[in-house]
């Protein structure tokens, strides 16, 4: 029983690493906001103007409308962590990543959002 433990956790520390170097790889370039959803339903926000950019180096921009955000960025399985210049860290859920669908499950207030972006070609 013993002798199937440690391959077994190794093996899951290797796909464990797998995922995140995936998304780290996927996540790299600029996306445009497609949709935001509050609890499932269309929020008021102007999504059409919500942009990120991920860099190779971990570095990423955000902006929406007037408003910008620069810092760096991590990712940990299948959560992004982002630190804006002189804040403290944030953390969203990427629900789905692939090579043209970005979408973060977010809190915001206790309410829960959606935020689906789309590679920009």
């Amino acid at each position: 029983m013993k002798k199937t433990i440690l391959p077994s956790f190794i093996i899951s520390i290797l796909l464990i690493s797998c995922i995140e170097n995936k998304n780290a790889q996927l996540i790299i370039g600029h996306w445009n906001g497609a949709e935001w959803l509050q609890d499932g339903q269309p929020t008021n926000h102007n999504v059409s103007m919500t942009f990120f950019n991920f860099e190779k180096d971990g570095h990423y921009s955000y902006s929406y409308e007037e408003s910008t955000e620069n810092g760096t960025y991590k990712i940990e399985n299948d959560m992004l962590f982002t630190r804006p210049e002189g804040q403290q860290e944030i953390m969203v859920k990427i629900a789905k990543l692939t090579t043209d669908t970005l979408v973060f499950d977010m809190s915001r207030g206790g309410n829960a959002e959606k935020l689906t972006l789309v590679r920009n070609k």
